[in-house]
């Protein structure tokens, strides 16, 4: 019998560095909110992009649209649940938060 050997995973991914940058970013200046709702409208406008990015933006929006509690947001991006996940990995959808 063939035995497998799994690859090694990398302690931290450098998506998770960006978004816990991005969480802390949101916690300081909690205006740029505006920026990710603008990102959200932008690609759902886009027809061309995969099944699964346009539920992370239609998952994202779900999130927004509950109120602007910045904490709650921040912790639902971080979590590890179904849409947390789903939102982490397109971390397109947090371009500009940074800057």
């Amino acid at each position: 019998m063939i035995e497998r050997r799994n690859r090694p995973r990398r302690l931290r991914d450098t998506s998770t560095q960006y978004l816990e940058q991005v969480v802390l970013t949101l916690r300081s200046e909690p205006h740029k909110i505006s920026v990710i709702k603008s990102n959200c409208d932008y690609y759902q406008k886009q027809r061309f992009l995969k099944k699964g990015f346009h539920r992370a933006v239609e998952h994202m929006q779900w999130v927004l649209a509950v109120d602007d509690d910045i904490d709650r947001i921040c912790k639902q991006i971080m979590s590890d649940d179904y849409i947390g996940t789903r939102l982490r990995k397109y971390p397109l959808l947090f371009k500009g938060v940074n800057t």
